[in-house]
């Protein structure tokens, strides 16, 4: 990773904060490197065997090739650059799947979580523990809990205090 031009080492640190599994419409929305020069380092990633292409419709899609180049690109950036970079893949997830939001709602948790955004993790995970809950009761009880262990014990805000009342209540039945 560290032989990488400064361009193609960028794009993978910003897949990498993404996830193992990469659609290329939200690693242009949060990327700094844009059109031409973003398939342009994507190519040369597929080259050097970072990434592989996994689909080509609706939209292309990318992977990392190996979990320890993910981990290792993930890694090796800055807290928060990592911390900007999920703050932005959050957002963005929320714009472009304005209609698959459930089935997403883990995932944008997770990057809410790697942005600092305990609150706004915590609605996310209640939500995706909804929308799970009648297929996975197991699924829905981590997510639960894990928006439970979110949210301070006693919120100063009204929002995050109806949350965490609505998560006791859950958690309880």
């Amino acid at each position: 990773i560290d032989r990488l031009e400064p361009r193609e080492k960028h794009v993978l640190q910003t897949a990498a904060v993404i996830g193992r599994e990469l659609p290329r419409p939200l690693l242009a929305a949060v990327c700094d490197v844009a059109g031409a020069a973003l398939d342009e380092a994507l190519a040369a990633l597929r080259r050097a065997e970072f990434l592989f292409e996994t689909a080509l419709y609706p939209h292309v899609e990318y992977a990392f090739k190996h979990p320890l180049t993910h981990e290792v690109a993930y890694q090796s950036q800055l807290a928060a650059r990592r911390t900007a970079v999920h703050r932005a893949v959050a957002q963005a997830m929320e714009t472009l799947h304005p209609g698959q939001l459930d089935e997403r709602a883990a995932e944008i948790a997770w990057h809410w979580e790697g942005a600092g955004e305990r609150a706004a993790a915590a609605r996310w995970h209640g939500r995706a523990a909804s929308w799970v809950e009648q297929r996975d009761v197991r699924a829905a009880m981590r997510h639960w809990r894990a928006a439970y262990g979110l949210l301070p014990e006693l919120p100063e805000d009204r929002a995050e205090a109806d949350l965490l009342i609505h998560l006791c209540h859950r958690l309880m039945f």
